[in-house]
């Protein structure tokens, strides 16, 4: 928990280029949806499809390691047939 407190104020005072581009995808999708969208719709479908983007702009700037993304191919993982050897 503290990990996650600890990035999230990280996120907050602007080590990141996710949250800027989340919230300019969010004023766009707003901008776009109140124009197509009629006021009463505006109003309800306005208010979920914001509090998803905004869920997605800070799910997305969290680290991969809290996320729990572990994409790292073959290549980069060591061999547990072989032994690394080191020359003093």
């Amino acid at each position: 928990m503290i990990a996650i407190l600890r990035s999230a104020r990280r996120k907050v005072l602007g080590e990141t280029r996710a949250i800027p581009l989340g919230v300019a995808t969010t004023i766009l999708l707003a901008d776009l949806m109140r124009g197509l969208l009629a006021q009463g719709e505006w109003q309800n479908a306005g208010a979920v499809a914001l509090a998803a983007a905004i869920i997605a702009t800070l799910i997305f700037s969290l680290p991969a390691d809290l996320r729990g993304v572990t994409d790292q191919s073959a290549a980069t993982q060591p061999d547990p047939n072989t032994t690394t050897r080191t020359n003093p």
